[in-house]
């Protein structure tokens, strides 16, 4: 496996639908909500065809209060990514063992 970090908004061109396998873990929920779908847009077109998309964050229902940083995620906000040409695989809605327990979404996507 080779890990490699770039700025999310000012990836090479050369990345674009470049990765059979990404993980997004953590990051989209520190961003502000005015550059969250621009991330997701942009993580999506990593992802080449037939290619895995692995995102971890914390999750909370529509209906309740996004709180303080990080900012819990939405399944509805994970779900754009199926609007940039993802398909949604698995979902996992889960607490962690940490006290208190804290709810965690993991899903799973795939570019067709």
């Amino acid at each position: 496996a080779t890990y490699l970090v770039k700025d999310l908004f000012d990836a090479p061109d050369d990345w674009e639908r470049a990765f059979d396998f990404v993980l997004e873990s953590y990051t989209l929920q520190v961003l502000p909500q005015s550059e969250r779908y621009e991330a997701i847009r942009t993580i999506a077109d990593f992802v080449k065809p037939d290619g895995r998309l692995l995102v971890i964050c914390r999750g909370r229902e529509a209906t309740e209060p996004e709180g303080d940083l990080p900012w819990p995620l939405t399944k509805e906000t994970l779900l754009r990514f199926e609007d940039e040409g993802l398909e949604l695989v698995e979902f996992e809605d889960y607490y962690d063992n940490e006290t208190p327990p804290v709810r965690r979404f993991r899903a799973e996507f795939e570019r067709p």
